[in-house]
């Protein structure tokens, strides 16, 4: 591809083990999901998870161990879902550090 697209298998490439990332989206409207797979897919670790308002995204990225730290504001998966299973899971078993911003 040229210009300023790139596939997005290319451009979880971009994303390297370490690093922090911001995402945009709130709960479960309009996050990058696809993309969310994909690091999960490429086999991501210890990246730094930073949305102020993550659902869907944050309980996927937590299942998958693929971040080691959080900065977040409210998680929950919408009226009705409840809290994020997989991400409470993560931070009660402490493999997810979480800087909760709310």
């Amino acid at each position: 591809m040229s210009g300023k697209f790139v596939n997005l298998k290319e451009l979880a490439l971009r994303i390297e083990n370490g690093s922090s990332m911001a995402i945009g989206g709130s709960l479960l409207h309009r996050g990058p999901f696809a993309l969310v797979r994909e690091l999960i897919r490429q086999g991501r670790k210890n990246l730094t998870f930073i949305k102020p308002s993550p659902g869907y995204d944050l309980d996927l990225l937590s299942a998958a161990g693929t971040i080691s730290e959080a900065y977040v504001g409210i998680v929950n998966m919408e009226a009705g879902f409840g809290l994020a299973p997989n991400y409470r899971k993560a931070v009660e078993q402490g493999r997810l550090l979480v800087h909760e911003h709310a």
